[in-house]
Formats: structure tokens, sequence, C-alpha cells
């Protein structure tokens, strides 16, 4: 995996061994380059197609400044998790295997050109269609980025990537819990 391309065909092909070769080789540059395509070329086609929106330039420098800030924490957070559940990886490694999860976001423009040409009746169906095929194989790929990057099998891997996400589940339905045991410890009058 010399360059950019061969990465990018070795993750479509073969998943799990190229994102175990990512994160060996900590190719961070590569992901970088990944996550900037797989982030803006989308966020481009559609900011591209609000015409005349006020502040477009300062939207698109955010949405980027954003996303890579969630994709740093995301990384040491999914790296923290995945050290926890008995993993023997880097921080380093991970950051740059997850960078390549955003891959399918760039399939989204030549889908979404196929389905504006369809029918009415079947855009929605079609967009609708688009968007959970990338979310599933961006999930599968971080899911490949995490076994990838520190050796555990796949369902420990799928809970890694879940862990957070169960965190605060548990983290919402505790407080209203508690919210809800205080409101019936002191009840309101009016």
């Amino acid at each position: 995996m010399g360059n950019l391309l061969e990465t990018i065909y070795d993750v479509l092909f073969n998943p799990r061994a190229a994102m175990e070769t990512i994160a060996q080789k900590k190719l961070t540059g590569q992901a970088l380059v990944m996550f900037t395509v797989g982030m803006l070329v989308p966020v481009w086609a559609v900011y591209t197609g609000i015409k005349g929106a006020p502040a477009l330039g300062s939207m698109f420098v955010l949405h980027f400044i954003g996303s890579l800030f969630f994709w740093v924490v995301g990384a040491s957070v999914l790296n923290f998790v995945a050290e926890l559940a008995g993993g023997h990886g880097t921080a380093v490694g991970l950051f740059a295997a997850l960078g390549f999860s955003h891959l399918p976001r760039v399939a989204v423009i030549p889908l979404g050109v196929i389905a504006a040409l369809l029918p009415d009746n079947l855009r929605g169906i079609a967009f609708g269609f688009i968007g959970l095929l990338v979310v599933i194989w961006t999930l599968s790929l971080s899911v490949a980025a995490i076994r990838g990057a520190h050796g555990l099998s796949g369902a420990k891997a799928v809970l890694v990537l879940l862990a957070p996400l169960l965190a605060m589940i548990g983290a919402i339905i505790a407080a209203v819990i508690f919210f809800g045991a205080a409101l019936l410890e002191f009840p309101l009058h009016f």
C-alpha cells in the first residue's frame, strides 16, 4: 500500500487487512487526505446547490473544522474503549484507520445524481436508500478500522463502536430517573 490510490483500492476490496495495514503504518497523511475528500466533496456539492446563501464559505470552513474535531475526539474515545476491551493498538493507528472510514461519503455525489434523474415518486426512496447505504458502509468500515487497529473480534469492535452511544443513552436515562425522583420528592405547588 504505497500510494493513496492503492490504499483506497485495498479499503474498498479488502477492508479488514487494509485497515490493519493503515493502522500499523500509521498513514495519517493519507488518512487526512481521505477524510478531507470524504467530508468536503459531498458538503461542497450540497452547499453549491444552495445558491446565494449568506456566509457560505464560513459554513464550509466551520463544517470542516467541526468534523475534524469530532474525528480526533471520536478516535480518542474509541481508542480508550478499545483498550478497555482488550485491544492492543495505538491511538494514532486507529486515528489513521478511522480517517479511511469516511470513504463512502464520496459515493453520495454520483449516486445522488442518478437518484435525481429518477421519476418523482422514486426519487425520495432512492435518496433514503442511498443515505442508508452510505451510513451502513461507513459504520462497517469503522468496525473494520477498530478491528484492524486493535486486533479485536468483530463482535468486540461493534461493542467498542456502540459503547459511547450506549453510555450517553444510559446517562440520559439516569438523568431522567433522577429528575423524575426529584419531582416526586418535591411536588410542585401552583
